[in-house]
Formats: C-alpha cells, structure tokens, sequence
C-alpha cells in the first residue's frame, strides 16, 4: 500500500499519515483495531511505518478512541498477553521519556475511569495482571495507589475481580495488598 501512496499526485508523507491515521465511526484508527485483535504482525508493521512517516510512536501508543481507549486498553481486553509485552518494549523506543510513557500506559484511563489495571482485574486474566504489576514496579509506580485506584463509579480492582467471581485474582491482588500493608477489606 505504501508504493502505491508513493505513486500518487498527493505528497507521499502526507497520504501515509492520512491513512494511518484514518479514524473509523467509533475514532478508532488502525492501531486500535490491531490492538483489538491482538495481531503482533499487524502492529508490528504499522509500528514500522509510523515510524517511517515519522508519527510520534510515543503519542500512538497514547492515542485514543471512542470512549477514551488506548491501544493499550483494548489489547488488556483480550487473552493475548504478548500484544501488552510487545506495546510495552515499543515505549523504549519512543521520543517521550520511556519511563514517564510506561506510567502514562499503565495509569490512562477511559472515560469510566477504567485503566488497564482495572480493566485486567475484571477479566481475571492473573497473568496479565502479574505482568502489569511487575511493570509497576519496574518503573516505580506507587503500588499503594494502584490497588486502590477507583474507576469513575468508585470501583477498585478488587471489587472488579470479586464482582466478576475471579477467586485466583482476588487471592493474587490480596497477597499483594498484604506486602504493601493495604488492608483491602477496608
């Protein structure tokens, strides 16, 4: 598709990014739709070619759609952890400062007040959950406060993974809020 863009009247860089920045009816672009789908060869190639008509990556990785989802969202939303991995390894190569990035794709929320944490614990899905929690750490997050950040109706983690029956969650997040001396009955 890209050779074709090339072969237009319309300046080349100019009609890539239209195209990739092209917005469905719910403001999804491409990337949100591979994110979706958690197709890794997607992402991949649109990961190159954002960088090839110089997209931020930084501010794609932070794009949102309908409803205020990030890419990052949207893949929490599925069973394929490694979509979250491969996003999370792309944010090293960003102009933004990696660290600050990785807080921003852990801590952005929807416009329920869902971040991915949230959006994780409801799914039960322990090893996404493990995987974020480490990258929490890994770039210094407070952990207190994200097991006790509330969505935009007052919900914590904890409450998502019990009101959705996710036993193996609830035991994870509880030995978690134990090492952090959070007392989650409170």
């Amino acid at each position: 598709m890209w050779g074709w863009a090339e072969d237009t009247q319309i300046n080349p860089k100019e009609l890539k990014n239209k195209l990739f920045l092209a917005k469905d009816n719910y403001g999804c672009i491409a990337w949100h739709l591979a994110a979706i789908r958690s197709s890794i060869e997607t992402l991949e190639t649109l990961w190159i070619c954002s960088k090839e008509v110089e997209i931020n990556t930084g501010e794609l990785l932070l794009a949102e759609c309908e409803g205020g989802y990030t890419a990052f969202h949207l893949a929490a939303e599925t069973n394929h952890v490694e979509t979250l991995k491969k996003m999370w390894f792309w944010a090293e190569e960003t102009q933004i400062n990696p660290k600050e990035l990785k807080k921003n794709l852990l801590l952005a929320t929807d416009d329920d007040g869902y971040t991915v944490w949230h959006r994780v614990a409801g799914r039960g899905n322990l090893e996404k959950l493990e995987t974020l929690w480490s990258w929490a750490k890994e770039v210094e997050l407070n952990t207190d406060e994200l097991l006790l950040a509330q969505t935009g109706d007052g919900y914590t983690a904890f409450q998502l993974a019990e009101d959705e029956g996710h036993v193996e969650t609830l035991n994870k997040l509880r030995v978690w809020a134990e090492e952090t001396k959070i007392n989650p009955r409170n």
